[in-house]
């Protein structure tokens, strides 16, 4: 048994796009099951939901990312098993 929680990102979310954050994180979620399901450890499937997430435009996180004062995506992760 295992148990996958993900959020959309930090910041700000609006309440009229709540629909597409949900949908976003469902799938980071399933694509993240789907990993362990096939047998693949942890790491995969966290490496996998935050695929997922990071290329939603609707996630602050990747290319949904808030931009800087220069208009540039500034990003800053990590990953540790």
């Amino acid at each position: 048994e295992f148990l996958v929680v993900v959020h959309a990102g930090a910041g700000y979310h609006a309440a009229a796009r709540e629909a597409k954050y949900i949908a976003a994180c469902r799938r980071a979620c399933e694509a993240a099951r789907a990993r362990l399901c096939a047998g693949d450890g942890p790491l995969a499937a966290v490496t996998e939901a935050i695929a997922v997430l990071e290329d939603d435009p609707v996630c602050n996180a990747g290319t949904g990312s808030n931009l800087t004062l220069e208009g540039t995506v500034e990003c800053d992760a990590s990953v540790m098993d």
